[in-house]
């Protein structure tokens, strides 16, 4: 006779066994029943939403403000805290002692124009220039500064990112009245950051940061934001 014991398990694995196949069951139905329930959804595609309700875009508004124009000067340490380099004639005359100069166009002072040459040098036809830093430099480093050269006052200025081109043409998105619009701008001074924009938007103008490869002129648009103009072309610098 087969012992109690050995029976007992034999019924308990059975019970195991026989709930892993009931769980397995259940699990099977209730993904159909799941596939069965989302397939009678109904399917919303982003050309029907944005024919409603608009394509989304962020916009910000475009404001006048001054732009300082920065010279990048290439300078040879001479000793201690003393430098000197060459300028064209068309920068001497923008030059001030005592003017303050950058290790970069968005950095801190690091030194000032010491004093500007008025005579031709006549090995590289440009004038000299001695620069004073503000700690001393390594004896004939060579150092790249810049020096504010002019202030463009009141002037529409745009990060690059924005601007989309067709050959030499250059062209911004605005919103108006809900629409998008296609301008064709001219730019004047840029740098690698931004530029300047001479015609095409004018102050208060709405312009499309992001969504604009999707757009086509006339398009249904949603603002999902609306801030001032950011100054991403190097905080109201160009160089």
């Amino acid at each position: 006779m087969m012992d109690k014991t050995l029976i007992k398990n034999l019924n308990h694995r059975r019970k195991i066994y026989l709930a892993i196949i009931a769980f397995s069951v259940i699990a099977v139905f209730v993904r159909i029943i799941l596939v069965e329930v989302d397939r009678g959804r109904t399917i919303i595609s982003f050309i029907s939403e944005w024919s409603h309700f608009g394509r989304p875009v962020t916009v910000e508004k475009i404001i006048p403000q001054d732009v300082s124009v920065y010279t990048k000067l290439t300078v040879r340490a001479a000793s201690g805290r003393q430098a000197a380099g060459f300028v064209t004639a068309d920068i001497q005359d923008k030059l001030q002692p005592g003017q303050e100069v950058f290790y970069s166009d968005t950095g801190k002072p690091c030194g000032k124009i010491a004093s500007i040459g008025r005579e031709l040098d006549m090995d590289t036809g440009m004038f000299p220039v001695e620069i004073e830093f503000n700690q001393e430099m390594q004896p004939e480093e060579l150092v790249v500064v810049f020096v504010c050269t002019q202030t463009i006052p009141k002037v529409l200025v745009v990060p690059n990112e924005i601007l989309d081109f067709n050959g030499p043409e250059y062209f911004l998105w605005k919103v108006e009245n809900g629409r998008a619009r296609k301008a064709r701008v001219k730019i004047g001074a840029s740098n690698g950051y931004g530029a300047v924009i001479r015609e095409g938007v004018n102050p208060g103008d709405l312009i499309v940061f992001n969504g604009r490869s999707m757009l086509s002129e006339n398009d249904l648009v949603r603002v999902i934001s609306g801030v001032p103009l950011r100054q991403t072309y190097s905080k109201g610098r160009l160089r």
